[in-house]
C-alpha cells in the first residue's frame, strides 16, 4: 500500500476555486485502478491534511502522471495554496480496529 499525505493551507482568495477543483479531482482519482480511498482532516491554523491510499506504487504513479492531476498541481503551486507539504511512502505495517 502507498499513502500520500498532503498538508496544505488554502489561500482564502481562492477557496471557492479550490473547492471546485477538489470535487473534480475526487471524480478522476476514484477512476484510477488501485485507488483505495482518501480522508481529509481539518487542523489548527487553517491547515488541512489529505491522506490518499493506493494499492501499490503503479496505481499512485497513474494518478501522479494523470493529465488532470498535473493541472491541479500546477494551479495549486501557482495560487491556490499559501503553503503545502507532500509526503508519499510505502506502508510497512498497518493495524485497524
Amino acid at each position: 500500500m502507498i499513502v500520500a499525505a498532503f498538508k496544505f493551507k488554502v489561500n482564502p482568495k481562492f477557496q471557492e476555486e479550490f473547492n471546485k477543483l477538489y470535487q473534480h479531482a475526487t471524480t478522476y482519482v476514484s477512476q484510477i485502478d488501485g485507488y483505495e480511498g482518501h480522508e481529509v482532516f481539518n487542523g489548527q491554523n487553517e491547515y488541512n491534511m489529505l491522506v490518499v491510499y493506493f494499492r501499490d506504487k503503479e496505481s499512485f504513479e497513474s494518478w501522479d502522471k494523470h493529465p488532470e492531476h498535473k493541472k491541479y498541481k500546477e494551479r495549486g503551486k501557482k495560487d491556490l495554496f499559501l503553503n503545502y507539504d507532500v509526503a508519499v511512502g510505502e506502508v510497512f505495517e498497518r493495524s485497524i480496529k
